[in-house]
């Protein structure tokens, strides 16, 4: 009986469950009514759901209480739709502009970021707007992993940052180490381009991704795309910034009593009491100075200002978007500015369906400015010179400064360096489509350079209390100009084709390039009336000139095939070949293919349900890249150089002519080779995204002047293709972007790291060493010295410690390891120390490059209210520091407060050895009591602004108006001492620009 009565209650259940039961029905489409297969349907909240036919038709039951579906698809708006009491829902799926329609920039042509199989990283212009600055390289830091952009200078002009992508991987000049800069596809300098004029910005990182660049693109390309004016009403823009900058951190000295104090702690019996207690009383007078010289040379607020106008706008038939624009960027030392203007036309034709014409004019002129005495003799004497000695007297004449040089008058009244640099470049394009899916394109861009630079060094007064004289002792003129033309022209053909279910696109096309260069400098001293610069009024017996040309030329072919199947499955293959002037006739072609494939396992049936994963990419490729960035534009020709070797014969001077450099006609092309793979993915309907790469760059035959010819032959040795290095990295990004309400924000995460190493040398196991060593096994250019083992604690410790050969020694001086460099056994390794500290004890104890770089993007909108926030930073790096940066008292200098923890006897854990002037001495060698963590974390934006309402604008005829302020460079997180910038130039002495912060406030304004 029991079992029956629980049957019946089961199929009472059953029964009552399916009554409460429904199916729903219906057509899923796109705007355009073209049917949409594969579209996850869900019951919100639940895991239940269906995906749509072929047909995008659907069905799926449902409970009565059940009463939303939400329906989601790659590449369009999510929908969710009430389906109370209905059993038909129709369902129209608007496109997702953001993920559908995203189009990156590639070699010749574009792409939908997600069928990309190539390792590419796009930049929109709106986030380098978020910086405003004037160098487009700077705003590119912390941006994308595996993109490297370091800042190491303040100075108006030359404050752009090296940029570097997955790091360094050739031997020799750094800038073979520099990317491809594309602007418009034209090359160009990045910190040419006016960042507001940037669209959008590609960085392709792998092989295949770039190898259609070839010989070009070893090192990676950056393809810069300007706006461009659309179909759309005319608008006017008008955007302005004013600000200040000042250096971040600057070297902090003691002042002149406590230079004198240390100073007897350094040399008993310098200055005696008498001498002290005279100081005391009279300190701040022209017999007692007390001289800040940082102070005096740091002087300026460093003034900035920026204007652009903008117009864009057109028809159907014709497009324009136009943009000048103008800044000036003052220095934080007299004389140093920075002016640059900046003009461009981007203009499209629509002759007919058929026929379109693109027509591109850019021109701009640069000027910088700065004492003749340049950074040596201006920011390393104010960092070297003690305080006791005077800057200006109190009658407002130049003191002595260091027998007679004065950085305050060399910054003031020294000279003037003045460079103008002028550029123009013209593109005309022309677009063809003869039929359907088929676009050929020709382009020629001719670009041209003029570069005219004028430096002369003024003499100067000084006097102290005893004496006075003239610094330098001749005054000089110098006069450079270097002018530079480049053809540049390329045939391109792109085809597009679907066939059902296959996609087949393709390119090919050919290049040319063709680069002429000519410079001439002259020069003069003595100048009678220091007023006249001209080079004529100089002593024509103290006159030099010189000149050269160079001429170079690159022509290529290439293509590009791309297939794609169910958009699920992709491939593509690259393929280009270089035809360069720098290589002999047999060595002069090479070809550099590559290939990609990826996977798109969201659209997969087993996926195509989750709610949670909205694309899921696997993609893998190869390729092979070149380099053909080697010194000389003819290094396989025996060259005769007229006119360096003039001997004298008769007592007269005849012309002569002389070989320099070794030939070496067997030189090829270097070759990079690099494998990645990667996964895109986007979760949670797009708002979450992912990319992981994992990459091997391998770089071989590199072109290198090895020094391999024995003094005897009386040449600087040939160009090589001598070794190779190993780059193994990885790169990671992570963002969050949602909506809140009436907040939108957003989070951007980036993270790489690589290691490097030089796997081989050719005959050699390492190139000559000095501060820095490249070595078979290790990185490129790795820090080499000596092992600090600690400070000599007693006379003891010395006696029975290895003779260190480098003077005497006292407690407090540094202690270095003695390493095994003897071999007792003959197998070849060194087993046993030799008791004797000298060169042969030095080691690698660092790494210079900078690995383990992240960048953290936080953003948001409300109301109107705008706000950003940039860090970035490293997490591995290693510099040396030395001379006046590192070093108490070296050469006569002074003192930083960091260096007054220093080794006494009764401070005997003192982080620095005992003070010793002099220019020489056991301590000051490379080694790791003078090598620090570079390490750092930095605020490099913040930005806060304000966008007025459409209502209040409107009664002006103003369609958007912004104002904002912004501080770059704000706060840096590291371990160095106080005062030093983890930035700073390796093995830097103090001849450097501090980096400097800036603070703005700017505004926006369209009609």
């Amino acid at each position: 009986m029991k079992k029956f009565y629980l049957l019946l209650f089961c199929l009472l259940t059953g029964s009552l469950l399916f009554a409460q039961q429904r199916t729903v029905n219906g057509t899923i489409k796109d705007d355009a009514g073209n049917a949409i297969p594969g579209v996850n349907v869900l019951v919100k909240g639940t895991q239940s759901g269906t995906i749509s036919d072929i047909d995008g038709k659907y069905s799926i039951t449902v409970a009565d209480n059940q009463n939303t579906l939400v329906f989601s698809y790659v590449g369009y708006l999510t929908e969710e739709l009430d389906i109370s009491g209905r059993t038909t829902v129709d369902v129209v799926m608007l496109a997702d502009l953001q993920t559908l329609e995203e189009i990156v920039v590639i070699g010749y042509g574009t792409q939908k970021k997600i069928n990309l199989t190539g390792s590419v990283e796009a930049i929109e212009g709106s986030e380098l707007a978020r910086q405003p600055v004037f160098q487009t390289s700077q705003a590119l830091a912390g941006l994308a992993p595996g993109l490297v952009a370091t800042q190491s200078s303040g100075q108006p002009g030359s404050d752009g940052a090296t940029i570097r992508i997955r790091g360094i991987g050739t031997l020799g000049n750094a800038s073979k180490n520099n990317p491809l800069i594309l602007v418009d596809g034209i090359p160009d300098n990045i910190n040419g381009v006016d960042p507001n004029d940037i669209e959008s910005i590609s960085v392709l990182k792998d092989a295949s991704a770039a190898a259609i660049y070839g010989s070009r693109a070893a090192n990676g390309v950056i393809l810069i795309t300007t706006k461009r004016g659309k179909s759309e009403k005319m608008k006017l823009n008008y955007s302005n910034y004013f600000g200040v900058q000042k250096v971040t951190q600057n070297l902090k000295f003691l002042d002149g009593l406590g230079y004198i104090e240390n100073l007897n702690k350094a040399n008993p019996g310098t200055y005696d009491q008498a001498f002290i207690d005279n100081y005391i009383a009279t300190r701040g007078s022209d017999a007692s100075p007390d001289t800040d010289w940082v102070e005096e040379v740091f002087t300026e607020d460093g003034f900035q200002q920026y204007h652009r106008l903008a117009i864009s706008g057109g028809t159907q038939k014709a497009r324009v978007s136009a943009s000048l624009s103008y800044m000036d960027q003052e220095g934080n030392i007299t004389n140093y500015d920075f002016k640059r203007y900046n003009g461009r036309i981007n203009t499209d034709l629509t002759v007919s369906d058929k026929f379109d014409i693109n027509f591109d004019l850019n021109f701009r002129r640069s000027i910088t400015q700065a004492p003749s005495a340049g950074l040596n003799e201006i920011t390393r004497q104010a960092y070297r010179i003690p305080p006791l000695f005077t800057a200006v007297n109190s009658d407002g004449s130049y003191g002595p400064g260091w027998n007679g040089q004065n950085p305050v008058a060399g910054a003031e009244v020294g000279g003037l360096s003045v460079s103008q640099f002028n550029y123009f470049r013209g593109v005309l394009k022309a677009n063809y489509r003869p039929m359907d899916n088929l676009t050929i394109s020709v382009t020629y861009a001719p670009q041209y350079n003029d570069n005219a630079g004028k430096s002369f060094r003024a003499q100067y007064d000084w006097q102290d209390l005893s004496q006075s004289g003239t610094f330098p002792n001749q005054n000089s003129l110098s006069q450079s100009n270097s002018r530079s033309f480049q053809d540049n022209f390329n045939a391109i053909a792109n085809y597009s084709r679907d066939f059902e279910e296959h996609n087949v696109s393709a390119t090919f096309g050919y290049e040319f390039l063709k680069n002429t260069s000519s410079s001439f400098s002259a020069s003069r001293r003595n100048f009678v009336l220091q007023e006249f610069q001209q080079l004529s009024s100089g002593d024509a017996d103290t006159q030099l000139n010189s000149g050269g040309e160079s001429l170079n030329g690159l022509q290529s072919i290439f293509g590009r095939v791309n297939y794609s199947f169910k958009n699920k499955y992709l491939v593509e293959a690259n393929i280009r070949r270089d035809a360069s002037s720098r290589f002999a006739a047999e060595n002069r072609v090479s070809v550099f293919p590559s290939f990609s494939v990826g996977w798109r396992i969201a659209e997969e049936s087993f996926l195509s349900t989750s709610s949670i994963i909205s694309d899921l990419k696997l993609r893998a490729s190869w390729g092979e890249l070149g380099n053909q960035q080697i010194a000389g534009d003819f290094p396989y020709v025996s060259s005769f150089n007229v006119g360096t070797s003039n001997p004298i014969i008769g007592g007269i001077p005849i012309t002569g002519g002389a070989q320099s450099v070794l030939a070496n006609r067997a030189i090829q092309w270097e070759s990079t080779e690099t494998k990645n793979i990667g996964l895109d993915a986007a979760l949670f309907d797009s708002r979450l995204s992912l990319t992981a790469e994992y990459y091997v760059r391998t770089t071989n035959d590199i072109l290198l002047q090895a020094n391999t010819v024995p003094p005897s032959i009386g040449l600087s040795p040939p160009v090589q293709n001598v070794g190779s290095v190993e780059n193994k990295g990885w790169d990671l990004a992570l963002g969050w972007q949602d909506k809140k309400g009436d907040i939108s924000y957003g989070v951007n995460f980036n993270i790489s790291n690589y290691q490097n190493t030089v796997t081989d040398l050719g005959e050699l196991d390492e190139l000559p060493p000095g501060g820095t060593i490249t070595r078979v096994g290790e990185s490129i250019g790795s820090i080499f010295g000596y092992q600090a083992i600690g400070l000599f604690q007693s006379q003891d410790e010395i006696d029975n410690a290895p003779v260190q050969q480098f003077g005497a020694v006292q407690p407090g001086d540094v202690r270095y390891a003695d390493q095994l460099t003897v071999d007792t056994n003959g197998d070849g390794i060194p087993d046993e120390a030799d008791g004797i500290i000298n060169g042969d004890d030095r080691v690698i104890i660092g790494n210079s490059l900078s690995r383990l770089n992240y960048g953290l993007d936080l953003f948001a909108d409300y109301k109107g209210f705008d706000l950003s926030i940039s860090l970035l930073g490293v997490g591995k790096r290693d510099i040396i520091l030395q001379g006046d940066v590192a070093y108490a008292f070296f050469n006569a200098g002074k003192i930083q407060e960091w260096q007054t923890d220093s080794w006494t006897p009764e401070n005997t854990d003192a982080s620095y050895p005992r003070l010793t002037p002099g220019s020489s001495h056991n301590n000051w060698r490379t080694s790791t009591q003078w090598l620090f963590d570079a390490s750092y974390l930095r605020v490099r934006n913040i930005t806060l602004g304000y966008t007025l309402p459409n209502a209040l604008l409107s009664r002006f005829s103003i369609s958007d108006l912004r104002i904002y302020v912004s501080g770059q460079n704000l706060i840096t997180f590291d371990d160095l001492p106080d005062g030093i910038d983890p930035t700073v130039p390796n093995f830097t002495s103090g001849g450097f620009y501090p980096i400097t912060s800036t603070y703005i406030i700017g505004l926006n304004v369209s009609f």
